[in-house]
């Protein structure tokens, strides 16, 4: 889902510069104070194309390139301020960076404040953390690095946005405005000592990091984190700076070349805009018809002339758009989130257009009272010293309002649980003995449930591919000789049954081992990920995990799986059942493995799952008064289980092997609930919260007893 998302929240910064005579040609159309007009109409290109795509996905499904136009307006910009004011010292650099905050800080902070209260006050809980977590990231522009981590975290696959995650590409250009003017000082000293012009220097410098990042970008499309990361974007900024260090070869161009070369860019933007989609590779090699069409503008300067853009350009309403789209970009993406939250429905296009509407005065009033009273002045004193003193308070009290509202959420999230886990009427317990099966109150709220499985995943008892733990092994319970041996293996739906069998392993003395890793089902056979890393990963944990509990003693051995992934060369869907009959041979040569080594085997089967984006925290917190709405039929949310069908097949005829079924716990009446016995039984989309899975506890202990015993029988829940 972060892949599709990424897409609905690119809304990029912008530099504005005061005017710079260096950035435009001699023919090139200009407004008041200098300003070229062309960049405007870019600037106002960019963010109607963005806001559209945010406000109506589907009516411009490329809108998001806007974010490429930005990013070599602002290469193009700095890169002509820093040629014509080149910084020879770190003073010269500290004042640069004091400029850049003044003029970009107080509008980012003062949204960002903004949104927080509008979040405690209009999203539901499930959504605080998230954002008060993205808002501390924001405030210190780590941003896209925080989302490209998440993209690549197995249990943040399900996230939505959150209303300020479109700060990741602020974060990207303000660390391009750190890192830049020091590569432009660094290519001036060149320049002093070798007796060499500083446009040759500052263009070999330039030329050096595009290539490299755009090389970077080509490599690594196919990864999701490789959206959000600096590397793969910042070729897109360099290639503004390579047009302005050779801006001064293209003031000769014949007028006609000048029009041709300004419609044609803008062609290109608009061809990327109307063609592309969720689904284009991107950035990577879609990234350069944007940025090609958007240098090819800023590049020709298009003045007057025949059959020029000009007039169309210097439209007020679009020089208008052009100087408020700073903080359009800040405002739009908040009122787009939080906007269903407030209404409580998804939003009709009259709707849609009023909240346009206030997202417009609202980006004309923080231009009018925030940006421009900071701009070109003083206010804050020292211009140095004051400026990184606001810098740092400013984000110190944004940061402090997000830990704030983490605070409340975490104290929302505190329910009364473990005070509950007696009741005999809690979670599974309703379905066991008979109780009302939503339950009478919901002990756990939404919120507290998307944090409910946390603490099982967290620390170095998972292991994740691409990043293979050494040793990814975890011991609980006993470490007596004579204790009941205990292995737990699968992916992450082997390790959202460990609160229960953690419990029994302590109460009963048992001595448990883990092995756990995420997305990677247990097989002898290679599992066709998208990356070899990931394949090979998961052959190398496989391997370990199958040979350590074969020859390592163990009396029982627990196995769950979401097995997803097809196995190598059964790719694809007209392999689909070849792929599911050579899986169950997988499973059955693994657990008769396993038993010729002396264990007995317990299958935890597979648990249903919800198809939909929003979470069954999100449904709870959303629904309080009709829990029903988040429920959905078993027929409707039932996943395959090749795993469990070969223990159901080889229980008939070995009592060593046993079979735990959750669903009748979990969609009694086969209908998938997510509250049963007050208690939220999905942390996400379908992993089991920790709370359910302790109230599973005792059914769980049967399945355990009655196997250790040699009995077949499966249980089913009892009733009164």
């Amino acid at each position: 889902m972060i892949r599709i998302l990424l897409r609905v929240t690119s809304a990029p910064e912008q530099i504005v510069s005061g005017p710079d005579r260096s950035t435009a040609g001699p023919d090139a159309g200009t407004g008041a104070g200098g300003v070229r007009l062309d960049i405007q109409a870019l600037r106002a290109l960019a963010v109607a194309l963005v806001v559209v795509f945010h406000f109506w996905p589907s009516a411009l499904s490329g809108g998001y390139v806007g974010v490429d136009v930005f990013f070599v307006i602002s290469g193009f910009l700095i890169t002509g301020h820093l040629l014509k004011h080149p910084p020879a010292t770190p003073r010269d650099l500290a004042e640069f960076w004091g400029r850049r905050i003044r003029r970009l800080l107080p509008a980012a902070l003062t949204v960002l404040v903004a949104t927080l209260a509008a979040t405690w006050w209009l999203a539901p809980s499930t959504m605080w953390l998230g954002t008060a977590k993205q808002a501390v990231a924001s405030a210190v522009y780590v941003q896209n690095w925080l989302l490209a981590d998440e993209s690549v975290d197995y249990l943040a696959a399900d996230n939505v946005a959150t209303p300020v995650q479109h700060y990741w590409s602020l974060s990207i250009e303000e660390q391009f405005y750190l890192g830049w003017p020091v590569l432009v000082l660094v290519a001036a000293l060149v320049a002093r000592r070798a007796g060499l012009g500083l446009r040759r220097c500052v263009g070999v410098a330039v030329l050096a990091v595009l290539a490299t990042s755009l090389l970077w970008s080509f490599l690594q499309r196919d990864d999701p984190a490789g959206y959000f990361v600096t590397w793969t974007r910042t070729w897109e900024l360099a290639a503004g700076g390579l047009v302005a260090v050779a801006l001064p070869r293209l003031q000769g161009l014949p007028s006609a070349v000048r029009v041709l070369g300004a419609w044609l860019g803008l062609a290109l933007v608009a061809l990327a805009a109307l063609r592309y989609d969720a689904a284009t590779a991107f950035p990577g090699t879609a990234a350069l018809v944007p940025v090609l069409g958007t240098a090819l503008v800023v590049a020709v300067s298009v003045g007057p002339g025949r059959a020029s853009p000009l007039p169309a350009i210097a439209l007020r309403p679009v020089q208008e758009l052009g100087g408020i789209s700073y903080a359009v970009y800040l405002w739009h993406w908040p009122v787009v989130v939080l906007l269903p939250f407030a209404l409580g429905e998804e939003p009709a296009t009259w709707q849609l257009l009023l909240a346009l509407a206030a997202v417009l005065v609202l980006s004309y009033l923080t231009k009018v009272l925030v940006e421009d009273p900071l701009r070109g002045r003083r206010p804050l004193g020292v211009p140095l010293r004051r400026s990184f003193v606001f810098a740092v308070v400013g984000a110190v009290l944004v940061a402090g309002g997000a830990v704030a509202v983490r605070h409340q959420a975490l104290e929302a999230q505190r329910a009364p649980v473990a005070g509950e886990l007696a009741d005999p009427c809690l979670g599974a317990g309703a379905v066991v003995n008979g109780c009302d099966v939503q339950g009478e109150r919901l002990v756990t709220t939404g919120a507290f449930a998307a944090t409910d499985m946390k603490s099982v995943y967290n620390g170095r008892c998972t292991s994740s591919l691409g990043s293979l733990r050494a040793d990814p092994t975890c011991h609980y319970g006993s470490d007596a000789d004579d204790a009941l041996r205990v292995a737990m293996v699968g992916n992450s739906h082997a390790a959202h049954w460990l609160p229960a069998f953690r419990g029994l392993a302590e109460d009963r003395a048992w001595s448990l081992t883990t092995y756990f890793v995420f997305e990677c089902h247990t097989a002898d056979r290679l599992v066709a990920f998208p990356e070899q890393v990931q394949t090979d990963d998961c052959e190398t944990f496989n391997e370990r995990a199958v040979d350590e509990v074969a020859d390592g003693g163990f009396d029982m051995v627990v196995l769950a799986n979401r097995t997803l992934v097809p196995l190598v060369g059964l790719e694809g869907e007209d392999l689909a059942e070849e792929n599911r009959r050579a899986t169950e041979a997988s499973y059955r040569r693994i657990i008769t493995r396993w038993l010729d080594a002396g264990s007995r085997v317990l299958v935890m089967r597979d648990n249903p799952r919800r198809q939909e984006e929003e979470t069954v925290p999100q449904c709870v917190d959303l629904h309080p008064d009709d829990l029903a709405a988040c429920d959905r039929p078993l027929a409707e949310a039932d996943v395959a289980d090749p795993e469990g069908d070969v223990a159901a097949e080889l229980a008939t005829t070995d009592p060593r092997v046993g079979l735990f079924d959750v669903r009748p716990y979990l969609c009694p009446d086969d209908t998938c609930r997510a509250v049963v016995g007050g208690v939220v039984t999905l942390a996400d989309l379908h992993h089991l919260t920790g709370t359910f899975v302790r109230t599973l506890r005792a059914p769980v202990a049967d399945a355990v007893d009655d196997l250790l015993a040699g009995d077949r029988r499966r249980r089913a829940p009892r009733a009164g």
